[in-house]
């Protein structure tokens, strides 16, 4: 059987064209295995048949078929080979963990007045995109401090085909030039664009520049508060300047690949150095399901990176890699459409950089094992078959009864997920405040997604046997049934099991309660946030609403210069005239109702 499959295999193998492409190796359940490109199909393929290698033995052995696809050139073959491992995720192939639960930042500078958005993938629309980025706070900040200092609008309306009747909340709080009413002209939107792009490419020093020179022209001509907006946005500019580690003083920028391997997975690392900064690192797993070389790696790891994302001038690696039958210098530098220089460290800065990389990767590896080895200690405590990966928890807050909300917290291998967090304002229980019902209310509204949002495998809530019952109780109810559900008791840190009458208490020392407690925390600290953000509101809000001429908007623009009631209330009058969008009239109101 094996020898009539070889047979056939060699056959189809002997009858592939000469010319460049992708190959791909099929399984007996037609599943693709291995993903390959080749300048010369017939040739780079038919070299299997005589190739000894461990990795190629197995291939074969596992192969049942093979098909290919024929490019135009040697740079398409790269390209669909990459964009072919992410599809099928060959096991024997190097394979980049799947970067689309990272959000990225997208420039729209396909539309006519762009946008600085959030964005969850790559798409070829003409925009420009940058990241991804593993924390989504990241992503969440560059916006907010780009509105802030560059103005940018934010709104989904379609300039200039359609806009509002007049400029939106942004506008009057100086976050926006509201071109959707010709406040602004097109190149002076667009210098403001190109701004943005020096920003998030780390190029501060010449925006810097430019905002000296238009903070003395203000100054030059009295327009002092003007002047002082540009000093503030100066200030931010340098501070996040400051933050960043000066590596070299030629303004070369460069990105340092580092690579770690442990018990098959490869960490690598990538130092992204921007006009002579370390403005971010990036660090991505790759899983490894054979004995890869390094070089091979380091190789896949390249052509799979820069698939979508910016190539910089230079890009530096640990080691020397074969480029087979493929110019990978060729390739990066046609994609870029300027020459791209790959290669090893060339003086001792650069040297010193890659090793400052290796301490950091092997420092994440230790906190890994910390956690993997909690992951562990849970599921011999617990009896499950599988390990913990995820783990989700719940918590209540509310101030006797008032503002009373939950929260739902996720951690995947350890680590906080926190694109899958949610909040939830309790709305159906009227006995308040009564934790027990609160918290069924929270778990029914949070089952109700369970086929968007599958259900972790331990479910942890804050509190003890009470909240344990009561949690039992709506998963009995609704009829899901999840692999573990704890609570874990603030007092004596109890860990409460269903059907179990005792709790479990671990040592002080143990990784697995670190963990749990982890959670726990988080999700008491994600309740307490939202908490105090609708308590603060609801104590703010009707104060200033009774006062004639504030309405929700006048409300909002308030709440943007003063942080609380007795900032307003201590206020002058000629400060809270000169708010923009605040009438002299409404300030006067304002002014009087506090101090008349």
């Amino acid at each position: 059987m094996m020898e009539e499959m070889y047979k056939r295999i060699k056959e189809k193998i002997e009858n592939l064209p000469d010319s460049p492409g992708v190959y791909l190796f099929n399984d007996y359940n037609g599943k693709v295995i291995y993903v390959g490109k080749a300048k010369n199909l017939r040739k780079r393929v038919m070299s299997y048949l005589t190739d000894d290698s461990p990795k190629v033995k197995y291939i074969l052995r596992k192969s049942k078929d093979v098909n290919y696809y024929v490019t135009d050139s040697e740079t398409e073959a790269l390209i669909l080979e990459s964009v072919l491992i992410k599809k099928y995720k060959p096991i024997m192939n190097v394979q980049l963990r799947d970067d689309k639960q990272y959000p990225l930042l997208k420039l729209t500078i396909n539309e006519e007045y762009p946008r600085l958005i959030k964005a969850r993938r790559f798409e070829d629309d003409g925009a420009k995109y940058f990241g991804p980025y593993p924390q989504s706070s990241t992503v969440r900040e560059t916006i907010s401090l780009v509105k802030k200092i560059f103005n940018l609008r934010s709104c989904n309306w379609n300039l200039p085909k359609s806009k509002p009747k007049r400029p939106c909340l942004n506008y009057y709080i100086g976050n926006c030039k509201a071109p959707c009413q010709g406040y602004v002209s097109k190149e002076e939107y667009w210098d403001m664009v190109k701004d943005v792009l020096s920003f998030l490419e780390g190029k501060y020093e010449r925006i810097i520049e430019k905002l000296f020179v238009e903070m003395k022209n203000y100054s030059d001509n009295l327009e002092f508060e003007k002047a002082a907006k540009v000093r503030d946005k100066i200030k931010t500019l340098q501070n996040l300047g400051e933050r960043q580690k000066i590596i070299s003083f030629n303004n070369e920028n460069k990105d340092l690949i580092q690579l770690y391997i442990e018990d098959h997975k490869a960490k690598i690392l990538v130092y992204l150095v921007r006009e002579g900064k370390l403005i971010e690192k990036r660090i991505f797993v790759l899983n490894l399901s054979y004995d890869f070389v390094k070089d091979e790696i380091i190789r896949a790891f390249i052509l799979q990176y820069y698939l979508n994302r910016e190539i910089p001038d230079i890009i530096i690696i640990p080691q020397e890699i074969s480029y087979e039958d493929f110019d990978i210098i060729k390739y990066l530098s046609e994609k870029k459409g300027a020459p791209v220089n790959l290669r090893l460290p060339a003086n001792e800065d650069e040297s010193k950089l890659l090793e400052m990389a290796l301490k950091d990767l092997s420092i994440e590896s230790l906190k890994s094992e910390k956690v993997w080895g909690a992951l562990v200690e849970l599921q011999k405590l617990f009896g499950l078959d599988d390990i913990p990966l995820s783990i989700e928890g719940f918590d209540i807050s509310n101030l006797q009864g008032k503002e009373a909300v939950g929260s739902k917290v996720f951690f995947f291998k350890g680590f906080p997920d926190k694109g899958r967090y949610r909040r939830y304002k309790i709305k159906y229980v009227e006995e308040l405040p009564n934790d027990f019902l609160m918290l069924q209310e929270v778990l029914r509204r949070r089952l109700k997604m369970i086929d968007e949002d599958p259900l972790a495998d331990i479910v942890l809530v804050d509190g003890g046997k009470g909240q344990l019952s009561s949690a039992m109780e709506v998963f009995n109810e609704i009829g899901i049934k999840p692999k573990l559900i704890i609570a874990l008791a603030k007092e004596n840190e109890e860990i409460f099991l269903p059907n179990r009458s005792k709790p479990i208490i671990l040592p002080k020392d143990s990784h697995a309660l670190h963990l749990l407690q982890h959670v726990r925390d988080e999700a008491h600290r994600f309740a307490i946030s939202y908490h105090r953000k609708l308590h603060r509101k609801k104590i703010l809000e009707p104060s200033l609403m009774k006062i004639s001429g504030v309405g929700r908007k006048r409300w909002k623009i308030l709440m943007e210069h003063f942080s609380s009631i007795e900032d307003i209330k201590k206020a002058s009058l000629e400060e809270l005239k000169n708010i923009p969008g605040i009438p002299e009239k409404v300030a006067e109101k304002i002014y009087m109702y506090f101090n008349g």
